[in-house]
């Protein structure tokens, strides 16, 4: 992840309003150790272990989002999954884009924040 989509992630986090609740995911998997030699180009790791975090494709930032149900259940509140993704340059990739139409069908939240839209998702 890059700086700038830190910034915004930063942002995002630090302005949500009091009905939602997100959580920074890291997905895919990497490498986890003591770092014993940074060259600036590579890292060497002691006891090296891969971290596996989200399945690939998951959002940058994931959680719920409260609303108000009207009809059959007026007054109640329920939480409905979130998902945004930061992009700071480019699009979706095949596996973000399979995951935005599954929670959607699903009745979820899925939004895309960009550099020019760094409102709370």
């Amino acid at each position: 992840m890059g700086k700038k989509e830190r910034k915004i992630i930063n942002k995002v986090l630090s302005e949500l309003p009091d009905n939602e609740r997100l959580f920074r995911i890291n997905a895919g998997m990497g490498w986890a150790g003591k770092i014993v030699k940074h060259t600036g180009k590579f890292i060497v790791l002691a006891d090296p272990f891969p971290f596996h975090g989200a399945p690939t494709g998951w959002p940058d930032l994931a959680g719920w989002e409260t609303v108000k149900i009207t009809a059959d259940m007026v007054g109640e509140t329920v939480a409905i999954f979130k998902g945004c993704e930061v992009k700071a340059t480019g699009g979706l990739n095949k596996d973000q884009k399979a995951f935005k139409r599954l929670l959607k069908k699903m009745g979820g939240i899925f939004k895309t924040i960009r550099p020019d839209n760094q409102e709370p998702a």
